[in-house]
């Protein structure tokens, strides 16, 4: 049975348990699940030098060209290309707040080439060529040359996310130094499961992997990324089509391979499970709320008052855990900067070593910068991590503690809501793809009835994938080691610029020391730009998820709820077995295996 038809048939049950309930914090929830179970979508990014003919390959698989194609760079925002056979052809621009605008083809291209200030990305949804494409999602990127910051935040969201990375590179300009940067910066963000390919475009006819260029190109690609890349020759000219079935078929074979499906399969499945115990403890605390009907408003709220005025002491804690992470983080930046400049100075001045000025040069450009700043960044790495994951076990220890006391509480004075606690705190406390879907929905507990802010749910949910979570210590960390990567590579033009002065001083070990400590302070400048942004945003992702829990709980022990009035204790019992049936039986993988 077709594992994703298996989807949609659980997904059935679930809409009926849902048009039962009623409630429209779990409708809205499970129409986005839905939405994702009926177009089950994968993920392909399109990364490469400006000009070097990402967009031509993608309107390749359509009939007619939908991205602008230009020797001079084209793409200036983040397009997203949905293959989608039951939908008309739309386009679609989405600004910064999240709100969509349907818009027509002159509007779309202008967008394309000169975006505006508030845009975020286009999107078009269409039909192409060959109908097995269906369901493939392409994220046109701009060149790494013309990157714009608020373009890279985007993209730095994207690359983890993505199925498949295709990396464009042209055959004549072959892998720049722009490409080198970018590579570098992939190479430590790219999560292990995301497939990278190489497309060497426009490539002279009946060139083969044996050419000289084509061997170094996937030499530099795959040292920079640290992985073999499968290589695509495609052949193109300005009178002539790019040839890119073989290309295409082959992502196509990917992202249709069963291994892959599982695996998107099951993050559909934690979707419906994540929409699932929702109603379930909509239907508990219902019942809870019925068979304790006797107990008075202000006794309810006693049985948790204790726990929620913990929220603040807990809080506080984050707060003030990261404070001290990133300032120690901070200072440590400045002392490795300090240290990095005394060991280069050393390797300069020291006559016993150098006899060649170029030598020097050359030494500090590839070897000694590159190598001194990665050293100190892992450390500086190390201590984060070592920081953040005893903060994590202190903030755990400290909720544990309370979390026990509320469960005795609960069942000395109201032991009816006992299911209701544990369900609460096992959404809050599930594995990756649980948190990552509990963080995909939380945006709606506020507002949740005004249009926009469904809007931003929606954007939430179609970028989830089954990746770690954007805001995970992982990532942060990954993050920070690619900043470093960038910096370092960025200064690699420092020298680069700077080398002619050789030549015309006769102090070249000066300049030399010059050049290089340029070089380590972009670096330093850099790591300090992560390390603040990426801590308050790790900071910021723990507290909302603290605030999660205490807000469900609170809620939950409200007496004024109006929510499952008119159903029954017996239809209540009788939807609570159904769910623990759907939930219990696995439906989906079961049926597959």
């Amino acid at each position: 049975m077709d594992i994703f038809k298996s989807c949609v048939d659980r997904q059935n049950r679930i809409d009926k348990v849902v048009n039962i309930l009623d409630s429209d914090e779990v409708t809205i929830k499970n129409q986005l699940v839905k939405d994702r179970i009926i177009n089950p979508a994968h993920y392909v990014v399109m990364l490469g030098e400006t000009s070097s003919g990402k967009s031509a390959l993608i309107n390749s698989i359509f009939d007619r060209k939908i991205l602008v194609e230009s020797v001079r760079p084209t793409t200036g925002v983040v397009t997203e290309v949905v293959i989608d056979e039951k939908e008309e052809e739309s386009l679609i621009a989405i600004s910064d707040d999240l709100t969509r605008e349907v818009i027509d083809e002159d509007r779309f291209a202008a967008l394309t080439t000169k975006p505006i200030g508030n845009l975020m990305r286009l999107k078009y949804v269409g039909r192409s060529k060959n109908k097995k494409y269906n369901g493939i999602r392409i994220f046109d990127t701009p060149g790494y040359g013309s990157l714009i910051e608020k373009h890279e935040e985007v993209l730095k969201e994207f690359i983890p996310e993505s199925d498949f990375i295709i990396y464009v590179v042209s055959y004549k300009t072959g892998v720049g130094e722009d490409d080198f940067q970018f590579l570098k910066y992939v190479g430590e963000i790219i999560n292990k499961n995301v497939e990278v390919v190489l497309a060497v475009n426009m490539c002279p006819e009946n060139t083969d992997e044996t050419n000289k260029r084509i061997c170094e190109i996937k030499k530099a690609v795959s040292e920079c990324l640290h992985i073999d890349t499968k290589v695509f020759l495609i052949e193109s000219s300005s009178e002539k089509n790019p040839a890119t079935d073989e290309l295409w078929d082959y992502i196509y074979k990917r992202v249709t391979d069963p291994s892959k499906e599982e695996e998107l399969a099951e993050v559909l499945k934690s979707y419906q499970d994540y929409v699932l115990r929702e109603c379930n403890i909509k239907i508990n605390s219902k019942i809870a709320d019925i068979e304790s009907a006797k107990v008075s408003t202000g006794e309810k709220v006693d049985v948790i008052k204790e726990f929620l005025d913990e929220k603040k002491n807990i809080l506080d804690s984050i707060e003030n855990g990261f404070v001290k992470i990133k300032l120690q983080a901070i200072r440590l930046i400045g002392k490795f900067d300090l240290k990095i400049k005394e060991d280069v100075k050393k390797y300069i001045y020291d006559e016993s070593k150098w006899t060649m000025k170029e030598e020097t040069f050359n030494l500090m450009q590839h070897y000694y910068v590159p190598k001194l700043t990665n050293e100190e960044t892992d450390n500086l790495n190390s201590y984060i991590e070592d920081e953040i994951i005893a903060l994590d076990r202190e903030i755990e220890k400290l909720l544990s503690a309370e979390i026990i006391k509320l469960e005795e509480n609960v069942k000395k004075n109201n032991s009816l809501y006992s299911e209701v606690i544990e369900e609460i705190i096992e959404k809050h406390r599930g594995d990756i793809i649980k948190q990552a879907t509990g963080e995909m929905f939380r945006r709606a507990e506020n507002g949740l009835g005004e249009s926009k802010n469904l809007k931003k749910l929606l954007n939430a949910f179609e970028r989830v994938s089954y990746g770690d979570t954007n805001n995970n210590l992982n990532h942060v960390l990954k993050t920070i080691k690619a900043a470093s990567v960038k910096g370092i590579t960025e200064s690699l033009s420092v020298f680069t610029d700077s080398i002619f002065f050789l030549y015309d001083s006769l102090t070249w070990q000066k300049k030399i020391e010059e050049i290089s400590m340029t070089a380590v302070d972009k670096w330093a400048s850099n790591i300090d730009e992560a390390v603040r942004r990426y801590l308050d945003k790790m900071k910021e992702a723990n507290m909302e998820q603290v605030r999660a829990l205490f807000y469900d709980l609170s809620k939950e022990f409200k007496n004024n709820k109006k929510e499952l009035e008119d159903i029954s204790s017996e239809e209540l019992t009788r939807l609570k077995t159904e769910i623990d049936f759907l939930l219990n039986k696995c439906l989906l993988i079961n049926l597959k295996k």
